[in-house]
């Protein structure tokens, strides 16, 4: 059985660094202090739901997206109960959405996955977010490589080589680019 990028994410979550518990801890509390109460929000590269269900306090106008069937589907499993959260089968260079949808998009730890379609996403992003809405993102910083490498090494993934703070995977791994 191949092993894919979701699956080596699903690792990160059961087990992170220190550096990545308090990235996700930090990420948790900037959702939390920057989503309006009742905002319609996008998830862009929602996972497994994990953001979803950090705002779901706050709101419960949500839909997540993935390109991954298995992230889909483990967020439609963990959400089901909420039936206003909807997850999506999509990808973020063609967001199925009208102009001007959502009051919030969030991108958290993906565009650094997107290598040379970054720009593309964040052209779509824009395009479904309302005039007044916002975008909130995630992303490493180059400071933060040798973070990235110690978990890239615990969770075992297969890197083909690194270029600055680029780091590119074996091509099995699916999205094989993080930077």
């Amino acid at each position: 059985m191949k092993t894919t990028n979701i699956d080596y994410w699903k690792k990160v979550l059961l087990d992170p660094t220190s550096a990545y518990k308090q990235l996700f801890a930090e990420e948790k509390k900037y959702l939390t202090t920057h989503i309006a109460k009742g905002s319609y929000v996008l998830d862009v590269g929602c996972g497994d739901g994990t953001n979803i269900q950090t705002i779901l306090p706050i709101t419960q106008n949500i839909v997540g997206i993935d390109n991954d069937p298995e992230a889909t589907e483990d967020a439609q499993t963990k959400l089901s109960s909420i039936s206003s959260v909807k997850i999506i089968l999509a990808d973020a260079f063609s967001l199925p959405f009208p102009n001007e949808t959502f009051d919030i998009v969030i991108h958290m730890m993906t565009l650094v996955n997107l290598g040379e379609n970054k720009i593309k996403a964040l052209q779509e992003m824009a395009r479904v977010l309302k005039n007044d809405g916002k975008i909130i993102m995630s992303v490493y910083s180059d400071d933060a490589f040798p973070a990235r490498l110690e978990m890239y090494t615990q969770i075992d993934v297969p890197i083909e080589k690194t270029d600055g703070a680029r780091v590119i995977f074996d091509k099995s791994v699916g999205a094989n680019e993080s930077e």
